[in-house]
């Protein structure tokens, strides 16, 4: 316990060194700030589909920026390596030109010691990349659907000056235009007869119509409480003929008319709302990894995983991208290095795609072993390259020493 209480005390004192709380602040600061404007422009793209949700499920003007705030951490974990070269980068290159490497060599550091405040930042962009991909942007997902739904719930069982059409696989409901219920009427009274059409078996379906319709329910029962009065339902037979569903009336008995009908509707018939697990893009990183699910597939879920892995780990290749980009950058081509460093990580996520496709049909933990052996390979080859070119890192490149 005392030995741990000494290296917590000893990484305590480090941080608060002069030059890695600089390193530390600068490094944060502009990654927050390309971080949000990737972020606004994330957002900006999506603004047509997430409007089209919006005005086809009836969004009120709160949850129209929910929608927007849960769908920010879908681009985190592509855009953090990116935000990530490029902090380290500049902050780096300042410190080169303003010869605070120099000045820390000269003190007795060697120059990867006085990098040691990278290993912090790919640890910490780590974390956050498998936290969002894995965690927070699966259940934002979810809920993003949840909020769409309940707005289409809202609106189903709210009476509306519009004409309402829900079509589902089961079933078609047509709800003419309805007035608020008044204090002396226990139910509105629509305008217009009231359509609902739904499957009875393989050869037949209902027709029913009303005056009056009073919907009520909750979301989580699944089902949807209908009052209808002055109700006719009419069962069509379907006969196939030449391949094609000619409907023809039954006879009379079929015929129902009520003046008053409580009817209970499968709200899945109407506005369908599928499980969680039913996409894999909600389920989380260890259900991923530990799939008890029927309804995914095993190498589906493998190849969700590996996704989510691959991102993460080209956190750990971004700082040394950034540093070959630096050591490459001089008074000459001082505007090449940082965008040819983030096209070189981008092609890493792309040759590690390509990758997966010849080790998940072996599972997902040897797909897992093969990524890490993969991000190590790519490490090394990246290390070497800063071997042979340390010196670079440390003299002033954009102007005279």
């Amino acid at each position: 316990m005392t030995h741990a209480a000494s290296r917590l005390t000893r990484f305590r004192n480090w941080l608060k060194t002069l030059y890695v709380r600089q390193f530390l602040r600068s490094v944060l600061l502009q990654a927050a700030m390309a971080m949000g404007v990737i972020e606004a422009i994330f957002l900006a793209e999506r603004v047509p589909m997430i409007f089209r949700d919006v005005i086809h499920n009836h969004v009120s003007v709160l949850d129209t920026g929910l929608i927007f705030l849960l769908s920010a951490p879908q681009i985190l974990d592509l855009a953090l390596p990116l935000v990530l070269t490029v902090a380290v980068y500049r902050t780096v290159l300042t410190m080169r030109e303003s010869r605070e490497l120099l000045v820390l060599c000269a003190s007795g550091q060697s120059p990867f010691s006085c990098m040691k405040p990278l290993g912090l930042v790919t640890v910490v962009a780590l974390i956050c990349s498998i936290t969002s991909s894995g965690l927070i942007n699966p259940a934002a997902l979810y809920s993003q659907r949840l909020v769409l739904f309940n707005a289409t719930y809202h609106y189903l069982i709210t009476p509306s000056p519009q004409s309402q059409l829900f079509l589902s696989q089961k079933r078609t409901l047509y709800i003419p235009s309805r007035v608020a219920a008044d204090h002396t009427q226990p139910t509105p009274t629509g305008h217009e007869a009231l359509f609902i059409h739904e499957p009875v078996d393989k050869t037949h379906f209902r027709i029913i119509q009303a005056e009056g319709l009073h919907a009520t329910g909750f979301a989580p029962e699944k089902l949807l409480a209908v009052n209808l009065s002055q109700m006719l339902s009419r069962i069509f037979t379907i006969t196939d003929t030449s391949g094609a569903e000619t409907p023809c009336c039954d006879d009379a008995q079929d015929n129902v008319t009520a003046d008053k009908v409580y009817k209970a509707l499968s709200l899945d018939d109407i506005i369908p709302f599928a499980p969680r697990d039913a996409d894999g893009a909600e389920l989380t990183l260890p259900e991923l990894y530990f799939p008890n699910i029927k309804k995914i597939e095993r190498p589906a879920a493998t190849r969700l995983a590996m996704e989510r892995l691959a991102r993460a780990l080209l956190c750990l290749l971004a700082p040394l991208v950034a540093l070959v980009a630096l050591s490459q950058t001089t008074q000459r081509n001082s505007a090449l290095p940082l965008p040819a460093g983030c096209l070189l990580l981008m092609s890493c996520n792309v040759v590690t795609q390509w990758f997966m496709g010849f080790v998940i049909p072996h599972g997902v933990w040897v797909s897992t072993a093969a990524m890490l052996g993969c991000t190590a390979l790519i490490s090394g080859l990246l290390l070497l390259q800063l071997r042979a070119t340390s010196s670079r890192l440390l003299l002033p490149q954009l102007f005279r020493a």
